[in-house]
């Protein structure tokens, strides 16, 4: 069944090639010093811990972004993009209390009318001269209008 076993190197060169190579590995074989051994540990313990200071870092950051992002948020008023048109005036105060106010008629806001102005020229020529008024109490600018 099974052949009988020499243990001569004579009639198995297999055997013998692998005992050689043997011997020449221990004879050339040097171990590291154990400052070495320790240094390569030390830094694959670093690599370690900056993995997973990373990985906690991603977890902390991922949750306080998430956590950011389910807050209910109310959108703070926006401005205009640009300012009021100064073109609009104002609202005029009312009058005091008291105080009688005399509504617009033909008579007086007709051009001619007692107290208006009359323009002999073009707008940008010389100034407009004041129509004859039978009141000596007002008193006007060239290119003012009278207000009731």
């Amino acid at each position: 069944m099974s052949e009988p076993r020499d243990r001569s190197a004579s009639e198995d060169p297999l055997r013998s090639l692998f005992r050689q190579a043997g011997e020449f590995g221990q004879g050339r074989s040097v171990a590291d010093p154990a400052a070495n051994i320790t240094e390569r540990g030390m830094r694959a313990q670093r690599r370690r811990m900056a993995a997973l200071a990373v990985g906690v870092c991603l977890v902390v950051g991922g949750g306080g972004a998430a956590a950011v992002g389910l807050l209910p948020v109310t959108p703070s008023p926006v401005p205009p993009a640009t300012s009021p048109s100064p073109s609009y005036p104002s609202p005029a105060p009312p009058p005091p209390a008291g105080t009688l106010t005399e509504p617009p008629t033909p008579s007086n806001t007709s051009p001619g009318a007692p107290g208006s102005f009359t323009r002999t020229s073009a707008p940008g020529g010389p100034p407009a001269t004041e129509a004859p008024t039978a009141s000596a109490s007002s008193t006007s600018t060239a290119g003012a209008t009278s207000m009731p």
